[in-house]
């Protein structure tokens, strides 16, 4: 029987079918594979393990412990964001959800289950399944906005530092202040044309796939057309310190292996792997992706192919020890439910 590609390609991408998912994360899987594969054939591993095994401990322990203060300001942001939509968490709770999250990440493929995680303790008490999913779609998005921008921030200020640069730079951030306004003050009105505009839209499923997409980032914006601009402002400002003090983290875990990069430079190489990270055949925190982007990213900053290897094995490293933190809090957590009931 003739398979057609098209058809093939969409089933592998999209279906919900238990093979279609084995076969994603048997793709995934050999994705890494070839990765690591290629990685090794050009590093060689030793040189890797000597320049691990020498890292400077000073500069390696400051950056493994500011990724505490890095997952709580990320709870922050996340806490105003449940707390709009009636879900009355404080931020300790969304801090132990959260770091929960990272465990499960860790020991089981993929996202899928840290994800289902979230959402269902995100919900509890109340079952507000809906309201806690509008909460994780609009933290996403800002996630992801944050990091776009500020990766073209860091961009323009690394180079000279000219007024030319900082004139961009303050373009830049207009843009985006006038691009957040108009989404969440007027995200009902664009939502209502955009089903009006869908509705004329050729029914091929491409399309129509593409449309969804659309209308599912306008359904995230609307649930926070009423966020007051000091919430706004709040989110904001938790959301860029944690943004930057994983950036100061990263820069220290650098140093901790003699890759000197000043705080503006590993500001735009954080931004790039972050969006490579979440690429959809990424796993555990873009395993893989991460090592071969900085491997080819680090070069021209004057660093070794093996120092650039060992740094991105230090930031994995780092996403493990808070993931076991997250464990042992999740130990703990059920532990003293268990006792209580």
């Amino acid at each position: 029987m003739k398979v057609n590609p098209i058809e093939w390609a969409r089933w592998f991408l999209q279906s919900p079918a238990p093979a279609a998912q084995r076969a994603r994360r048997v793709a995934k899987a050999a994705i890494i594979i070839v990765l690591f594969a290629v990685l090794f054939w050009i590093v060689p591993i030793q040189d890797v393990l000597a320049a691990l095994v020498n890292a400077e401990p000073v500069h390696l322990l400051i950056g493994l412990l500011l990724a505490l203060p890095v997952s709580y300001l990320t709870a922050v942001e996340l806490a105003i964001l449940v707390r709009k939509q009636g879900i009355e968490h404080g931020v300790g709770k969304v801090f132990i959800i959260n770091m929960a999250v990272k465990f499960y990440t860790l020991v089981t493929p993929g996202t899928i289950v840290g994800s289902g995680v979230r959402w269902y303790r995100l919900a509890q008490p109340g079952d507000k399944a809906a309201e806690a999913l509008a909460a994780i779609a609009f933290f996403r998005l800002l996630e992801t906005f944050m990091s776009i921008v500020f990766g073209l921030a860091f961009w323009l200020l690394s180079g000279q530092g000219t007024v030319a640069s900082l004139g961009w730079l303050l373009a830049l951030f207009l843009v985006s202040l006038v691009f957040w306004l108009i989404a969440t003050r007027l995200s009902s009105r664009i939502s209502d044309w955009f089903k009006a505009l869908a509705g004329r839209a050729p029914k091929h499923s491409f399309w129509q796939g593409m449309l969804r997409r659309v209308e599912r980032f306008l359904t995230a914006l609307a649930a926070y057309t009423s966020l007051s601009a000091w919430d706004l402002f709040l989110t904001f400002c938790a959301g860029l310190g944690s943004l930057l003090v994983n950036v100061w983290s990263s820069v220290y875990l650098a140093r901790s292996v003699g890759i000197e990069l000043n705080f503006l430079q590993m500001g735009g190489i954080s931004s790039l792997i972050l969006l490579a990270s979440q690429l959809p055949f990424a796993v555990a925190g873009g395993l893989g992706i991460r090592e071969a982007s900085l491997v080819a990213i680090l070069p021209a900053y004057g660093a070794s192919v093996e120092r650039a290897l060992a740094f991105s094995f230090l930031l994995f490293i780092r996403g493990v020890v808070l993931s076991l933190f997250g464990g042992v809090m999740e130990a703990y957590d059920t532990i003293q439910a268990r006792r209580m009931a």
